[in-house]
């Protein structure tokens, strides 16, 4: 779905701003190989999919006994939609370059062959308002293969950032990546914005 893909992309960049150089601190070093980086790259990417499969999996399940009085679908998750696009957009615009990443809690931790199945986690896992977005959307699917669809275009627009990881040794250019991941955030929260109001519509007008 391009919706959910626009706002992987935005989030994923976001991420790869504030988290980067905590994440892989063992990626920026000048005698890490090739192969080590693509092989930590790799289980780290597969630890995020596994997470927003559960994830999909929930969202669905739950959605399913949540949503499941018409008046409820009708009006709650457009109402949702809007709040947390609301708050996708506030977040690209108000938000503190400077915020502590969530990953540095796994800093303690030696680079063992552990460390980017924990970082796959920890990344996945932050409440940030796209992911809440993704739950909404995954809860109101028709089906369980759509909440996965939507999930997985979620994860591959967040890790198109990390990607080149493997060829660099270092983040350059972060104001670049930091302007495109504001630009991507604000029309996901648009997307999202109008989608929750164009519920809201129908549902008024389903009445």
């Amino acid at each position: 779905m391009a919706e959910s893909f626009i706002l992987g992309l935005s989030s994923g960049s976001a991420c790869l701003v504030t988290c980067g150089m905590v994440m892989f601190p063992y990626l920026m070093a000048e005698s890490a190989g090739t192969r080590r980086i693509v092989a930590d790259l790799s289980v780290f990417l597969l630890t995020r999919l596994i997470i927003y499969i559960i994830l999909a999996t929930l969202a669905w399940y739950f959605g399913q006994a949540i949503f499941s009085s018409a008046g409820v679908k009708n009006y709650l998750p457009g109402i949702l939609y809007i709040v947390f696009a609301g708050m996708l957009i506030w977040y690209s615009i108000g938000r503190n370059p400077r915020k502590e990443c969530p990953a540095r809690i796994v800093t303690v931790i030696d680079n063992t062959k552990f460390v980017p199945v924990l970082l796959g986690i920890v990344n996945s896992l932050g409440l940030c308002p796209a992911l809440l977005i993704m739950l909404t959307s995954g809860a109101t699917q028709d089906s369980l293969v759509k909440s996965y669809i939507a999930f997985i275009a979620f994860f591959a627009g967040s890790s198109i950032w990390f990607i080149p990881l493997t060829l660099a040794g270092k983040l350059r250019k972060k104001q670049i990546i930091a302007t495109i991941g504001v630009l991507a955030t604000g029309l996901a929260g648009a997307i999202f914005l109008i989608k929750g109001i164009t519920i809201l519509i129908g549902g008024i007008i389903n009445e």
